[in-house]
């Protein structure tokens, strides 16, 4: 028989109403949510992953992957894909790259950087805003 650790890992509830495949019977209410807020870059990447940092960040900010809460999980994506830039293509570093590229690729789904990943992520449309919302609602 199994235990608490048998079959697949339960999808986070932001996942799901991001994906579409929510549903409202089904929902864990008790489950903890990210705080609002700006994602900081830490202070102790190195160089070449702050670079990594600077490129991916608004992307997966736009993408809304990227919260607050993950700041440490994308850290260490960052320092894991700047070790992989600079890793020569030569015939001593293919192990060493080809394990970087096996980690990187759990990094890549959960931050949506794959077209994998992307194709099931659904974010929320924006509300249409009505041509005459400032008549009825006037914001001042």
């Amino acid at each position: 028989m199994g235990n608490m650790n048998s079959g697949r890992r339960p999808e986070p509830e932001a996942l799901k109403v991001l994906r579409g495949t929510e549903r409202r019977t089904r929902q864990r209410q008790h489950e903890p949510r990210p705080p609002d807020g700006t994602v900081q870059q830490p202070s102790h990447l190195s160089v070449r992953a702050a670079a990594v940092w600077q490129r991916l960040a608004p992307l997966c900010v736009a993408m809304q992957t990227l919260t607050p809460a993950d700041v440490t999980a994308f850290a260490t994506f960052c320092e894991l894909q700047a070790t992989f830039e600079a890793l020569k293509p030569i015939a001593r570093n293919q192990e060493a790259q080809r394990r970087a590229a096996t980690a990187l690729r759990a990094y890549y789904a959960l931050f949506g950087l794959e077209p994998a990943s992307r194709a099931r992520i659904r974010v929320p449309a924006e509300k249409p805003v009505s041509k005459w919302g400032d008549l009825l609602h006037p914001s001042s």
